[in-house]
């Protein structure tokens, strides 16, 4: 009798683990989710159980206030989009006040994984990314992407496999990114255009390039600031880049450590930076990459860099030779790698009567170690077209000395409630 109800219970339970399968009814199970976002109303916890589930068009979430998605964990609940046929994005939410995304996976998206825009309050926790073919310029750009955002927590989440960046904050306003993996991205962490944000706790490691701070032209949200990069793990970036010709991360060199372009006021302290094969910290204007733009609010230039306290180890080559940008720092170095490379770019406006730059807007590296050292002085060789690199020769600099300055620290908390109450 025992035995028998023993075998009725394992019956019992591998029938439920079957329903929770995409083999059952996939088709059933897709129309039954969306329609559960669809009618969802304020307050509402939408539940996905765990297994594999199989979706060809996106699902998409729009307006409602205070909802959570929640799935069985991270590699636990799977959204497939492998034979996606229609869209971009596999999630896409809008215009939602209080969303809370959490403990799923979503792989093979045409495009962007999951993707939160123009949304307030949001929290992205236990989240997976991924594209399950490899590295392929037919994955999708993104994988966690909040856009147009306000008050972002990002946590415990992993991507890996994006054509352009795992973990990509931009526009957004009021952010922390914590305690995430991500790894053989092109971009393992990108914040872009984005105010007030601390990113810390995070592990970069196998993409192309582990953090990037961007600030690009022409975008609705012009000018970050205020950015804290602090006691993160970014080592080993030196992944082949499979971008597409074309979009702006198609310049990174592999073997990139942490890159800040056209950004102002950032504080980078207390990380591991280590075994990148071409650069381990790089900073260079918009102009370097010889691209024009249209926007008379951009700002084009970094100033106000705090870079300090960091454990920078050397990689061992050799520096990068697919990308215009690893050519030229491998033409400099002799194929070595180098520890922080600067393309001496900067705003005239920011230079006293006595041509030093000005206090606040200064580029500051201290305390990261004995590190080869590169200042291109690339204002020396700008046509008006951008970089002549032909020149650079003549003017590049070794000279660390005129960088060992530090900033004051940036004080988040004092005018951001967000990232004070989610510390």
């Amino acid at each position: 009798m025992n035995t028998i109800k023993a075998l009725s219970l394992l019956c019992l339970a591998l029938f439920i683990q079957a329903c929770n399968s995409s083999t059952t009814n996939p088709e059933d199970f897709a129309k039954d989710l969306q329609r559960q976002l669809i009618e969802a109303q304020e307050g509402a916890l939408i539940e996905i159980p765990e297994g594999t589930f199989e979706f060809n068009r996106p699902l998409s979430f729009n307006d409602v206030a205070n909802v959570t998605i929640k799935g069985a964990g991270k590699g636990k609940t799977i959204l497939s989009f492998k034979e996606q046929v229609e869209g971009g994005e596999g999630l896409i939410v809008k215009a939602a006040e209080g969303i809370t995304l959490e403990g799923f996976t979503v792989a093979d998206s045409k495009g962007d994984a999951i993707k939160v825009q123009d949304c307030d309050k949001v929290v992205m926790r236990d989240l997976e990314a991924t594209w399950t073919n490899g590295k392929k310029s037919g994955n999708g750009g993104y994988g966690l992407y909040p856009v147009t955002c306000t008050n972002v927590l990002m946590e415990n989440c992993e991507a890996s496999y994006a054509m352009d960046a795992g973990i990509y904050v931009g526009q957004s306003t009021n952010v922390v990114v914590r305690n995430n993996y991500a790894h053989n991205n092109v971009a393992g962490i990108e914040i872009e255009n984005t105010i007030n944000a601390d990113v810390y706790n995070n592990k970069a490691t196998e993409n192309t390039g582990g953090i990037l701070i961007f600030d690009m032209p022409d975008l609705p949200q012009a000018n970050g600031y205020d950015v804290k990069i602090r006691d993160n793990e970014i080592f080993s970036n030196n992944g082949e880049n499979f971008s597409s010709p074309g979009i702006v991360v198609n310049i990174l060199p592999p073997g990139t450590g942490l890159l800040i372009m056209a950004h102002r006021d950032i504080e980078v302290y207390n990380n591991q930076i280590k075994d990148h094969n071409t650069v381990s910290i790089a900073v260079n204007s918009w102009q370097f990459t010889g691209r024009s733009f249209q926007s008379e609010d951009y700002d084009p230039f970094c100033h106000g860099l705090n870079i300090y306290d960091n454990d920078v180890a050397m990689g061992a080559g050799p520096s990068d030779q697919t990308t215009e940008f690893g050519q030229l720092l491998s033409m400099v170095s002799q194929g070595q790698p180098m520890g922080i490379a600067y393309d001496g770019i900067f705003n005239p406006a920011y230079v006293n009567e006595s041509g030093e730059i000005l206090e606040e807007h200064r580029i500051c590296f201290s305390n990261n170690g004995e590190l080869p050292f590169l200042n291109l002085n690339a204002m020396q060789a700008m046509g008006e077209s951008g970089l002549m690199v032909e020149k650079l020769p003549e003017v590049i600099s070794m000279d660390p000395a005129p960088f060992d300055c530090q900033l004051e620290s940036l004080s988040l908390e004092g005018h951001n409630a967000w990232l004070s109450e989610n510390k």
